[in-house]
């Protein structure tokens, strides 16, 4: 896999006029150690306290 491949593309042509937000790829070999990109990407968002 390669990132997000066309997520970004895919999801602008189905949901016209969607705002997409900073985007976080986990490959499937990496999963398992993400714990700390995902943390952080989720404080970037707004999504878990600072």
């Amino acid at each position: 896999m390669s990132g997000l491949g066309t997520t970004e593309r895919d999801y602008t042509a189905s949901c016209p006029g969607a705002t997409l937000a900073e985007r976080l790829a986990v490959r499937g070999e990496e999963v398992a150690a993400a714990d700390t990109a995902v943390e952080a990407w989720l404080r970037r968002i707004g999504l878990a306290p600072a």
